[in-house]
């Protein structure tokens, strides 16, 4: 259906519309209508390169992507289907002592565990609990004999289940139905083992057990604008604008895209653990149609989309759905909210915490402009130069004092991928400190009201805090 797009249907406007300011702007933005135009004359007839393998008969194969879908699919079902016993009641209530319950999902350790230690050490013991998957150390005898992380505040281990990339739903569930076990918990945190918090915990226990007990807190991604993942990537590049996008919804609209790093209600992680199987199947059709361009993969990841259709699929099971995703979600209590920060490409351009660097586009896409057409027939997707412009998430070997400052000042409560040992390059000019020492200093400055003030619905422009409610 998608074989008539024509290359300057989408890389150039139409006619009657004048390009964009931007695109005049940037010379970052000729060079990606230069790769479309280029594309177009490689295609036949101009048609756009799908990288899409095609049998004799014309009909695309989609053995490959179909072999991914099951591989990572299947123990996500292997994983979860081992904890589908749970003793937890629909109708429940606030407890005396709520707590909030960190999931860490690890390798075998965290990469700031003296940050995490100055965080539970300013927290009362009954406001909290901890666990942890440590998904690279399967055997016993050896786990037992690595130290678990923040062990001297409770720390408790998920039983070890597989896990692989992409295919980290399962664990979820596996953490998930460890921290049911304890009545107290409230609101529950997944984390992963580069994530830094940004705020002392008394703002963390604040905001989700005294002001949302009862809310899930999701950071959706917004619509892509194209039905294909070049097309889409290459688009979003031209107008520098963010690459992280759902193809989901287009196939099934209450199968949608989000964040991984949620924050679930009680009521709402016992609804995952317990539709856990029927969820997977539910994103499974809707993951082998989306952006069909990937031959050999598909787009996004079990643990960015079930744990949201697990919801809305118990909504319906319940007869309570609206039929709308959106009224839905206000029934169920989610709340558009980001609360872990992340940077994808492109993704805070235009804002105060925009890292872009149009410059550095530039020379990378000129650089790799001859590899992009010999070395893969056009296919930008498989280029090194998608994977030079950071394909994925950004990742601090080093930050600056303004930025952190930054990201602390804003409602997020953590932020990820960040270096071990980063140091922090001062304003002031004077010798570069370590985060790990910087940071707790600055959550002391954090004023709660303002942060409120600056909620990210989505983790990219679109969704930048309302100038007017600040």
């Amino acid at each position: 259906p998608f074989s008539s797009l024509r290359t300057q249907e989408w890389c150039w406007p139409p006619p009657h519309q004048k390009p964009s300011a931007p695109m005049k702007q940037h010379l970052l933005q000729l060079l990606v209508l230069a790769v479309c135009l280029i594309k177009g004359s490689l295609g036949i007839r101009g048609d756009l390169h799908l990288g899409l393998a095609e049998k004799e008969d014309g009909k695309q194969d989609t053995r490959d992507r179909d072999s991914y879908v099951k591989s990572k699919l299947s123990l996500d079902r292997e994983v979860a289907g081992q904890f589908q016993d749970l003793d937890e009641p629909r109708v429940w209530s606030i407890p005396e002592k709520p707590k909030v319950a960190f999931l860490f999902l690890v390798k075998t350790e965290l990469d700031y565990l003296d940050l995490w230690d100055k965080f539970f050490s300013a927290a009362p013991e009954s406001g909290f609990s901890i666990y942890v998957h440590r998904f690279g150390l399967p055997d016993a005898s050896k786990a037992a004999a690595t130290p678990m992380p923040l062990a001297k505040f409770g720390a408790r281990a998920v039983p070890w289940v597989k896990t692989g990339w992409c295919a980290l739903f399962g664990v979820e569930v596996a953490a998930l139905h460890a921290a049911l076990k304890d009545k107290d918990n409230t609101q529950f945190v997944f984390v992963s083992e580069s994530t830094v918090p940004l705020k002392r915990f008394d703002y963390v226990y604040n905001q989700l057990v005294k002001k949302s007990p009862m809310t899930s807190k999701f950071c959706l991604a917004s619509k892509a604008e194209q039905p294909l993942a070049e097309m889409e990537v290459l688009e979003q590049e031209a107008k520098r604008a963010c690459i992280f996008k759902d193809f989901l919804r287009d196939i099934n609209p209450r199968t949608l895209k989000h964040h991984q790093w949620a924050v679930l209600s009680r009521a709402h992680a016992a609804i995952v653990v317990r539709q856990a199987l029927p969820a997977i199947e539910a994103f499974e059709g809707s993951w082998k149609q989306a952006a069909p361009d990937l031959k050999q993969a598909a787009e996004g990841c079990s643990d960015e989309a079930v744990p949201l259709t697990a919801l809305l699929l118990d909504l319906e099971t319940q007869g309570a759905s609206t039929g709308n995703v959106w009224a839905d979600f206000a029934r169920l209590g989610v709340e558009q909210n980001c609360l872990t920060y992340v940077r994808w490409r492109n993704c805070f351009t235009g804002t105060e915490l925009d890292l872009s660097s149009p410059i550095h586009d530039f020379m990378t896409i000129a650089r790799n402009l001859g590899s992009l057409f010999s070395q893969f027939a056009g296919d930008f997707m498989q280029s090194n130069l998608k994977t030079e412009m950071n394909g994925f998430p950004h990742a601090f070997d080093h930050v600056a004092e303004a930025y952190l400052r930054s990201m602390v000042e804003q409602s997020f409560m953590f932020a990820r991928k960040f270096h071990r040992n980063l140091n922090v390059t001062m304003t002031d000019g004077s010798p570069s400190q370590p985060l790990s020492e910087l940071l707790p200093k600055l959550w002391d400055e954090v004023n709660e009201q303002s942060s409120q003030a600056k909620t990210w619905r989505l983790l990219e422009s679109a969704g930048r805090p309302d100038p007017l409610q600040m």
